[in-house]
C-alpha cells in the first residue's frame, strides 16, 4: 500500500526500538550490579561513565545490526557517492568543531551559573570524554564528510566564520547549528549532573532496608525510575552522530518555543517556583493519608505508576532524546496512544502528591494553590503545542499527528474542542481570519 493510500490512523514507522533500548538498559544493571559488589575502587564518576557506556554502545550496535540508520536518508548520506576526500573542506569542518566547542567553553567561563560548586562533577565527566571527542573528530569528519549529499553543513559553516568568509555562509544552516549547540550546552550539564547524584544515592543505599516499608519502597522505586530517565537523556544530549542518525535535524526556532520549556528546568523554575507559581505546601498525600494505610498504599502506587508511564516515555528514545530539537519522530511505545505521554504523566502525578484542592487553610487557600498548578500545567500544555508546530515541519510527523487525530486516546478532546487538533505549522487548529 502506498504512503498515499494508508489509512488515516495509521502510523509511520518509528526509527527506534523500545526492545533493543530495553536490552539496553539491561546492560546497564547488570553493569550497575557489577558495580556494586565488586567496584570499591571505583569512584562515582567512573560508575556513571560505565552505565552510560553500557547505555550507548548496545544501542549503537544492535541498531547497526538490525535497524541500519546510517542507510536512512535522513542521515543525509549516501554511500553510493564516489567523491573523492576533500581535505580542505574537511579542515574548514573541523576548524569548525573546534571553534563551536570553544563557544561553548566561553559560555560555561563567563556565566557564573557554571561557577557553582554543583558542577564540579560534570567538569571532571567533561574533561574525561573531552580529548578522545577532540582526535576521534578528525578521522570522523574526514570519512563522513566524503559520503554527505549536501556536505556544507553547520560545521563547515562555522569554520567559515573563523575564516570570515561571510558571504559563503548559509545563516540558517549556521543559525540551526548554533541553536542545536545551545541546547547541548543548557541541558547536558543539567541531566548529567541529575543521574550522577542518583547513581551516588542508589550505589550507596541499603536497598534491603529500603523495601521494609511502603515509603522506603516509594522512595526506592521513585530514584530507580528517574535514574533510568537521566540515564537515556544525558546519553541522548551527549550522543548525537549522523552515522547513528541521531544527530539534531533542526532546533526550535522560536522565542516562546525556548522560553516554555527553560521556564520547566532549573535555575529559570526556581525562580519562578518561589515565587509566582509556588503552587505546593506542606500539606502533601503522605500526611493526608498517613492515618489510612491501605488507601495510603494505593495513592502512593498511583503516583509510582504515573512516574513509570513518564519514564517509559524517554525509553523509546534510545540514544536520541534532547528537547528542543527533531531527532526522528517517535510512534512506538506510549506514543502509539498520546503524543505527549510524559508531559500528561506528570502533570497528573504533580496533582495527586502536592493535593493542592486539600489546603488546610482554606477553600480559598485551596482554589488558589490548584489554579497556580493549573497555571503550570498550561505551561506544559504550550510546550506541547511549541513542539508540534516545530516538528510539523517534518512530513513523517505530519503524518504521525494526523493518524493521532483519530486514534490517540484524548482524540475525543479534539473532537469536542476541534482548535485542539493538529494543525501543520501552527500551535492550533484555528482558521485563518482575513
Amino acid at each position: 500500500m502506498s504512503a498515499h493510500n494508508k489509512p488515516a490512523s495509521t502510523l509511520p514507522k518509528s526509527p527506534t526500538s523500545v526492545i533493543i533500548n530495553l536490552i539496553a538498559l539491561d546492560s546497564v544493571i547488570v553493569a550497575f550490579i557489577l558495580i556494586r559488589r565488586l567496584g570499591a575502587n571505583l569512584t562515582t564518576l567512573h560508575a556513571v561513565i560505565i552505565c552510560l557506556l553500557a547505555l550507548a554502545i548496545p544501542i549503537i550496535v544492535l541498531e547497526a545490526l538490525f535497524l541500519k540508520p546510517y542507510r536512512r536518508a535522513s542521515t543525509g548520506l549516501d554511500f553510493s557517492i564516489k567523491r573523492l576526500w576533500d581535505l580542505q573542506r574537511t579542515a574548514v569542518k573541523l576548524l569548525g568543531f573546534y571553534f563551536t566547542i570553544a563557544l561553548v567553553a566561553l559560555v560555561y567561563w563567563l556565566l557564573p551559573e557554571y561557577h557553582r560548586g554543583c558542577y564540579r562533577n560534570y567538569w571532571a565527566f567533561v574533561g574525561a570524554i573531552l580529548p578522545p571527542l577532540l582526535l576521534g573528530a578528525i578521522p570522523y569528519f574526514i570519512i563522513i564528510d566524503r559520503f554527505m549529499v549536501n556536505p556544507e553543513d553547520g560545521y563547515w559553516n562555522a569554520g567559515m566564520v573563523v575564516l570570515g568568509q561571510w558571504s559563503s555562509i548559509k545563516r540558517k544552516i549556521f543559525g540551526q547549528h548554533l541553536l542545536g549547540w545551545l541546547v547541548k550546552t543548557f541541558f547536558l550539564p543539567l541531566m548529567f549532573i541529575g543521574f550522577f547524584n542518583n547513581v551516588e544515592y542508589l550505589g550507596k543505599a541499603d536497598f534491603w532496608e529500603m523495601l521494609q516499608t511502603f515509603d522506603g519502597f516509594y522512595n526506592f522505586v521513585r530514584h530507580v525510575f528517574f535514574t533510568v530517565d537521566l540515564l537515556f537523556v544525558t546519553v541522548g544530549y551527549a550522543v548525537s552522530v549522523r552515522l547513528f542518525d541521531s544527530h539534531l535535524r533542526s532546533t526550535e526556532p522560536t522565542l516562546i518555543g525556548w522560553l516554555v520549556a527553560l521556564q520547566c528546568y532549573e535555575p529559570f523554575w526556581w525562580f519562578s517556583s518561589n515565587t509566582y507559581l509556588k503552587y505546593a505546601n506542606d500539606f502533601t498525600w503522605k500526611i493526608w493519608l498517613s492515618d489510612y494505610p491501605i488507601i495510603y498504599a494505593i495513592w502512593g502506587i498511583a503516583v509510582l505508576l504515573l512516574l513509570l508511564i513518564y519514564v517509559y516515555a524517554t525509553i523509546p528514545f534510545g540514544i536520541r532524546f534532547s528537547n528542543l530539537t527533531n531527532r526522528g519522530i517517535l510512534t512506538n511505545g506510549p506514543y502509539r496512544f498520546c503524543k505527549h505521554p510524559a508531559y500528561v504523566s506528570k502533570n497528573l502525578s504533580w496533582w495527586l502528591v502536592s493535593i493542592p484542592f486539600l489546603s488546610q487553610a482554606g477553600t480559598l487557600e485551596s482554589l488558589r494553590l490548584s489554579l497556580l498548578l493549573f497555571c503550570l500545567n498550561i505551561i506544559y500544555f504550550l510546550r506541547a503545542r511549541t513542539e508540534e508546530r516545530h516538528l510539523s515541519g517534518d512530513p513523517v510527523y505530519v503524518e504521525y499527528a494526523a493518524a493521532m487525530n483519530e486514534r490517540s486516546i484524548f482524540a475525543w478532546m479534539g473532537k469536542l474542542l476541534p482548535f485542539l487538533q493538529f494543525r501543520p505549522l501552527r500551535m492550533f487548529n484555528l482558521k485563518d481570519q482575513h
